[in-house]
């Protein structure tokens, strides 16, 4: 628009150009000056920004001491983006009228802006000396001195500012605050003593004191307090509270657990507080029947209260999963998803709860709908591969197993998929790719006792790589001495290096050990017995396997011809 006018005025035209209706032709004159004001004050309140800054500014070149209209540009202008002009506006606008409080509290808006705190400060300075009683000035300025963390001076200037006016509801809540932060329990007490005798029926400040007699081990004084704030005001959303920590300290549980159930129940009382005041209660509680029993209740509290929301139903779930109440668990899971969806707790413990009712196509549907709400979460990929190779989609499964791996960022989860992949690769007979992925299990998690153990016993089996077996088994049973399964896998590997009397030994060990062998062990002990020369022995605990079950395919011609088929 400036440049327009440049050109008009540089041709010389006769004629006069119209803006929003008005003719602008800049005249030097103090007149002039409060027309182009007056103009741009119009322009400014019907919302014509563009045109109210040409005005101002003409006002500025009729009267370039104008302050009045910078102040007006000031604004204007940063609402433009044009923030350096702004500043510079309004600079100049509090050097030419110091007097001005409008003038001064938009340049400290502008230093805050720009987080410079100390200029900000400087000025206020300035607005509360022509002012002390000011006490918007005060609020700005404390919160200023706050975020530079200038706690001395907060406090010096809040004691004068008391001694003004006498005792302030802001200014008790500030020092208080204050006073929180650096730890002088001392001086919140006397601040709340002070503000309670101010205010002597205000509840609130009663409780508030009543805490800070507990804090300073001033229990006595705090009770009565507590009892008075129940009498005045019983629907009090705090006092339940209050009280609770008061019967804590005092070593009364069962009151105190009485107030904390009457907190929950309160329903002036938020609901987020509810939760933190649960997770208090809780924190060091062990898994004793009576921790199940408080949490029941607390439970049921929640549900009573606030039946639209999911943690009571997560509450009584974790209860009945802790019971082994497993279908109860579910139900009360359920009920929880059903109110909260995206509760990563609720479908965690589910998956869990399905998982230990032994229910695959359960265990599928959620961990596929918990997938969905949190894509990025591989345990929800584990135990969905874990459904899928129950419903033998093996290559669904790896997939699924392949994906979650991905990301992993824990070590022994992403080895439990590289497990459950090589498991899949050997239940398919593709031995190679079992072995590639027990050897990244490894990488990951070199003592993983189960891969360690499998990848012994599989080649042993092979008869390959016998004396590297030896080894992984050898960690296993160093790790776990009375483990059955590593033992006989640690016996098998001695067996299939013909070291017969070493297998002999720490197959007895097995079978001392496991109070109910399975068949497999006694039909590995009588291999042993009879490469040592011993066949009624071996027969007879062939005959033993069989009668127990779970042997290899060779069971029946061993006992028939009475020797070894492998």
């Amino acid at each position: 628009m400036r440049r327009i006018l440049f050109i008009i005025l540089a041709l010389g035209l006769a004629n006069s150009v119209a803006l929003a209706q008005d003719t602008i032709q800049p005249k030097k004159s103090l007149a002039q000056n409060a027309e182009y004001f007056s103009k741009g004050i119009e322009y400014k309140y019907n919302e014509d920004y563009d045109a109210a800054i040409d005005f101002f500014e003409l006002a500025l070149t009729a009267f370039p001491q104008d302050h009045a209209s910078m102040y007006e540009l000031s604004a204007l202008y940063i609402l433009k983006d044009k923030i350096d002009e702004g500043f510079e506006m309004i600079k100049n606008a509090v050097e030419l009228d110091s007097t001005n409080k409008w003038y001064k509290i938009r340049l400290a808006t502008y230093h805050k802006q720009n987080r410079d705190y100390e200029a900000f400060i400087g000025i206020y300075d300035e607005l509360l000396e022509d002012d002390p009683n000011n006490l918007e000035y005060l609020e700005a300025y404390i919160d200023a001195l706050l975020h530079i963390g200038d706690y001395e001076r907060m406090i010096e200037k809040l004691d004068v500012y008391e001694e003004n006016i006498g005792v302030n509801e802001y200014i008790s809540l500030q020092k208080i605050e204050i006073y929180n932060l650096l730890e002088k329990k001392d001086k919140v007490l006397y601040e709340l003593e002070k503000l309670s005798a101010a205010y002597p029926y205000n509840t609130h400040y009663m409780a508030m004191l009543a805490e800070a007699y507990m804090q300073n081990d001033r229990t006595k004084e705090a009770f009565p307090l507590y009892l008075k704030v129940k009498q005045l005001d019983p629907g009090n959303p705090y006092i339940n509270i209050s009280s609770m920590e008061y019967y804590q300290g005092q070593g009364d549980i069962d009151k105190a657990f009485e107030e904390f159930i009457l907190s929950i129940r309160n329903k002036n009382l938020d609901y987020n507080t509810k939760a933190q005041i649960y997770e208090y209660w809780f924190e060091d509680k062990d898994g004793s029947e009576n921790t199940a029993k408080e949490a029941e209740q607390a439970g049921k509290a929640f549900i009573e209260t606030h039946p639209d929301k999911e943690i009571g139903y997560y509450i009584i779930g974790t209860v009945h999963f802790n019971n082994e109440v497993f279908d109860k668990a579910q139900e009360y899971y359920l009920d929880a998803i059903a109110r909260d969806s995206s509760n990563f707790m609720s479908w965690y413990q589910l998956i869990f709860t399905d998982t230990e009712l032994n229910m695959p196509h359960t265990l599928y549907e959620h961990t596929k709908t918990a997938m969905r709400f949190y894509p990025e979460q591989p345990i929800f990929y584990l135990f969905n591969g874990l459904s899928l190779i129950d419903k033998k989609k093996y290559e669904e499964a790896i997939k699924v197993f392949e994906r979650g791996r991905k990301m992993s960022a824990d070590k022994k989860l992403t080895a439990s998929f590289d497990t459950y992949v090589a498991d899949i690769y050997h239940e398919l007979g593709n031995k190679e790719k079992m072995y590639e992925y027990y050897d990244r299990v490894l990488r990951n998690d070199p003592e993983n006792l189960y891969v360690l153990n499998n990848y012994a016993y599989f080649l042993s089996e092979e008869g390959k790589r016998l004396d590297e077996a030896l080894k992984m088994s050898a960690i296993t049973i160093e790790k776990e001495p009375k483990n059955t399964t590593y033992l006989d896998t640690y016996a098998w590997i001695l067996y299939k290096l013909e070291r017969y009397k070493d297998a002999k030994k720490w197959m007895e060990k097995v079978l001392s050990y496991d109070k109910m062998p399975q068949g497999i062990y006694y039909e590995h002990y009588g291999d042993i017995l009879y490469r040592l020369g011993d066949t009624d022995k071996a027969v007879q605990n062939w005959k033993k396997a069989k009668r127990r079950g779970n042997t290899s395919e060779f069971i029946d011609q061993k006992i028939k011809y009475e020797k070894i088929y492998e």
